[in-house]
């Protein structure tokens, strides 16, 4: 009698492998745009730089001031001529204002702020 034995001989490994395929260049950014008038601390929870002067905040970016604040989820900050822009949905708020906006941009080391496309202003 004959007997086969069948050995298979190729195990078969399998292993999990999670790739982050986005990685911020910077966790949890915190800078200033300092001018004559006011100060603005920015904040965001990740960042990525995209030249070696620009910046790319994403996820729950704050511009805060002691006169108002805006948040946005996206936005790019150059550092060297210290102007901020968005393209994202955007909301302005002060004391008596509210301004919802397409974007923004920060001029003139924050003393001046366009809004962009369709804004509502809501005065209180």
């Amino acid at each position: 009698m004959f007997l086969y034995i069948y050995l298979h001989s190729s195990y078969s490994f399998e292993k999990e492998i999670i790739i982050n395929n986005k990685i911020s260049d910077i966790s949890k950014p915190k800078f200033s745009i300092n001018s004559d008038k006011q100060k603005i601390s920015v904040t965001a929870i990740e960042g990525n730089f995209l030249t070696a002067d620009e910046i790319s905040l994403e996820k729950n970016v704050i511009f805060k001031s002691n006169k108002f604040e805006i948040y946005t989820d996206n936005a790019i900050f150059n550092k060297k001529t210290l102007v901020a822009s968005s393209k994202n949905k955007s909301k302005f708020v002060s004391s008596k204002t509210l301004i919802d906006s397409n974007g923004f941009d920060i001029i003139e080391n924050g003393n001046i702020i366009n809004f962009k496309g369709k804004t509502k202003i809501t005065l209180k």
